[in-house]
């Protein structure tokens, strides 16, 4: 071969053996890395009193706050965006809100997070857990990870990076117990190396005569094809369904990722077109009797695949709360702030226990 193009084709060819090395590498790193969460039970206190009998009212809030990092002027890459790390200035901004929002809200009982990093490139290293717990020093924070990764290589010319990152529950009401439990089901290899490992996190708030309030954080699967969320939900139900046989109230909520059974394709009040998230079947079942919460005429979450636009940029309803039996509905919330925070709304729900539901 004349020596003058083999030097061509080397040079043609180092840099997709350059590429090819460099993903190997990640590939290799995150195996051996990989983090798989285990079901784990912690008891709080030994001694922990119990909710005064006569308070039988409460109040819960869920929020996706999206790391910090997917504000009024941010896109995601997975969503069809380009958008990973936002700019710093952009960020400080968001989670700015987001301390200042919570802050205003901590005469709140339950306080569901999902998306907090703790040690995580796209939000700066910044250990979001910690700086939330100081603006809610009035409750006991519980935290459990269901997203480590090495190295997301994605996308190729500014990849997130590490990520660590996981779902809490904040409470004002004595707890004597939280609960992590892991979902069943994954991605293929290699993709699951790069996604979140989903679980839920719940926390038994001790009540008079032995029963208990139990409050679930739910963070379920995106970008799959109904088959994890249907055994999500299914683990979700019969979990939940145990904690009803032994007497025990339950609230779930969370970031679900499918709409809730009575959500409107429609247009909604604040003027964002609505768009639907496919429902896998038997969700009307999800718990017997059972009830499902949310404010239907606001958004919970919106398109991500550009800037928010008001009245242009599609939203849907995934955020919500499930309530067992013997839970009356009081009222519920989307706090609508045009999504400047986090492409999630906060949602707010008061109940009231009235009896065990059997």
């Amino acid at each position: 071969m004349n020596p003058k193009l083999k030097t061509v084709l080397l040079l043609l060819l180092l840099p997709l053996i350059a590429f090819i090395l460099y993903f190997s590498g990640i590939l290799i790193i995150n195996s051996v890395a990989d983090y798989r969460p285990v079901a784990e039970k912690t008891a709080v206190s030994t001694e922990m009193p119990s909710v005064r009998e006569s308070k039988t009212t409460f109040s819960i809030l869920s929020w996706n706050i999206g790391y910090g990092g997917l504000g009024r002027e941010a896109d995601f890459f997975y969503d069809g965006g380009s958008m990973v790390i936002p700019p710093k200035d952009h960020y400080e901004r968001y989670f700015s809100g987001i301390l200042e929002t919570l802050s205003s809200l901590d005469s709140i009982d339950f306080i569901l997070l999902q998306e907090v990093d703790t040690f995580s490139t796209r939000s700066y290293q910044d250990n979001q857990y910690e700086a939330i717990g100081r603006q809610l020093d009035s409750h006991a924070g519980f935290f459990v990870r269901n997203y480590d990764v090495a190295f997301v290589p994605m996308p190729v010319f500014n990849p997130m990076g590490r990520v660590v990152s996981g779902l809490c529950i904040f409470s004002s009401c004595p707890v004597a117990q939280t609960e992590m439990l892991v979902f069943p089901g994954s991605f293929p290899w290699p993709k699951r190396l790069f996604m979140p490992d989903r679980c839920f996190l719940a926390s038994r708030i001790p009540l008079p005569e032995g029963k208990g309030l139990v409050v679930i954080n739910t963070h379920n699967s995106a970008f799959d094809d109904g088959r994890l969320r249907n055994a999500q939900l299914q683990m979700l139900k019969d979990y939940m369904e145990e904690c009803l046989e032994r007497g025990d109230h339950v609230v779930a909520g969370g970031d679900w990722n499918l709409n809730p059974p009575g959500y409107d394709n429609g247009q909604f009040a604040s003027g964002e077109p609505a768009f639907s998230i496919s429902v896998p079947a038997g969700k009307e079942d999800f718990i017997s009797s059972g009830r499902f919460a949310f404010q239907p005429a606001f958004p919970t979450n919106r398109d991500v695949s550009g800037p928010y636009v008001p009245g242009q940029t599609p939203a849907t309803i995934i955020d919500f709360f499930v309530c067992s039996p013997g839970i009356r509905i009081v009222g519920v919330k989307t706090l609508y702030n045009h999504f400047d925070y986090s492409d999630h709304h906060p949602v707010y729900m008061r109940f009231e226990l009235t009896g065990n539901g059997h």
